[in-house]
């Protein structure tokens, strides 16, 4: 929607944020010279030639090529502000996952930056994540714990920057608000980065750029459609009773600030024993059928991350074992 405005330049969720600029740490040790920076120059350009086209993924290609010091500073505002020549001269607006991760940084790198933070009911993240693993107990995000997890994760870091930056700097949409009445939302997101609404932004899914991200993935296959105004709620049909209870159990506090009614009545500071403890045993036999079994602390697609654990070089000597061993 924002990327149909005449005077926005909106990134495909290529999620370099994420992939990049949180797998830095990765370059300490070997630095442009070491196998983890080559490894996330690749990935990077991959995801531009899937999301772009080859003329830009070879001219950042390039870029990286003659890099003689990793700066985060430059790398973020080249991918984000310089490398796509629709960008110059607009606002640009990126969307990333673990947004909040990135913020002291990205408060310094961009100051003058402005951040519109999207919320959604948790009961239908769970069933789209849900869906997009069909098969028993399939989960996206591989258990539900987990994906009960990154939401909580990704709400509070949100609020949190609207508590700390205040309305000024960050706006809050909630996706069903958006969905059902996108207009009045999208002249609101409008205000807040000082443009004035255009109709345009409604026919979205008409765009060359809308068709190219929708051939990407089944998942967003949707961009390349009109407004579902009615995609919410439909949780109802899609999750389990014991699902839809222990989601609430886990996240009613912030469905309650966010205005997401519990379908299940709860009572504050009494907790329902099994809805709360259920995502802690079925965990591990939901990890198994996802075939999610390492730790959920890594960043970026899973073939990346481990290509990382095999090239990262320590940032420190290993600590003498001078004990003696029983």
């Amino acid at each position: 929607m924002m990327g149909a405005h005449s005077g926005i330049y909106s990134h495909p969720p290529y999620h370099l944020g994420r992939d990049i600029l949180l797998n830095l740490p990765r370059t300490l040790a070997g630095g442009v010279t070491g196998p983890a920076w080559k490894i996330l120059c690749a990935h990077a350009v991959e995801r531009v030639r899937k999301y772009r086209n080859p003329a830009e993924a070879d001219r950042l290609e390039a870029w990286f090529s003659a890099r003689d010091r990793i700066d985060p500073v430059e790398i973020a505002a080249f991918l984000w502000q310089e490398l796509p020549e629709e960008a110059k001269g607009r606002h640009v607006f990126v969307k990333e996952n673990n947004l909040h991760h990135l913020l002291p940084f990205l408060l310094t790198a961009f100051p003058d930056a402005k951040y519109v933070f999207q919320t959604r009911d948790p009961r239908d993240f769970l069933a789209s994540a849900k869906a997009l693993r069909k098969r028993w107990m399939g989960n996206k995000f591989g258990s539900l714990r987990q994906a009960l997890t990154i939401w909580r994760d990704d709400q509070k870091g949100g609020l949190a920057a609207l508590a700390l930056l205040g309305p000024e700097r960050v706006c809050l949409v909630r996706y069903e608000d958006l969905v059902s009445d996108a207009s009045v939302q999208l002249e609101r997101v409008c205000a807040f980065l000082g443009l004035a609404f255009e109709p345009a932004m409604l026919d979205f899914h008409a765009s060359d750029a809308a068709r190219r991200v929708a051939a990407t993935i089944g998942a967003r296959e949707n961009i390349a459609k009109p407004l579902m105004t009615g995609n919410f709620r439909k949780y109802r049909k899609s999750l389990s009773r014991r699902d839809i209870r222990s989601t609430e159990a886990f996240l009613g506090d912030l469905m309650d600030q966010l205005g997401y009614p519990c379908d299940y009545p709860r009572r504050p500071g009494r907790p329902s024993f099994w809805p709360g403890f259920r995502p802690q045993l079925t965990e591990m036999f939901e990890r198994l059928a996802n075939k999610e079994i390492g730790p959920f602390y890594k960043h970026g697609q899973r073939s990346m991350t481990r290509a990382l654990d095999a090239a990262t070089v320590p940032l420190c000597p290993p600590i003498p074992d001078t004990q003696d061993r029983a």
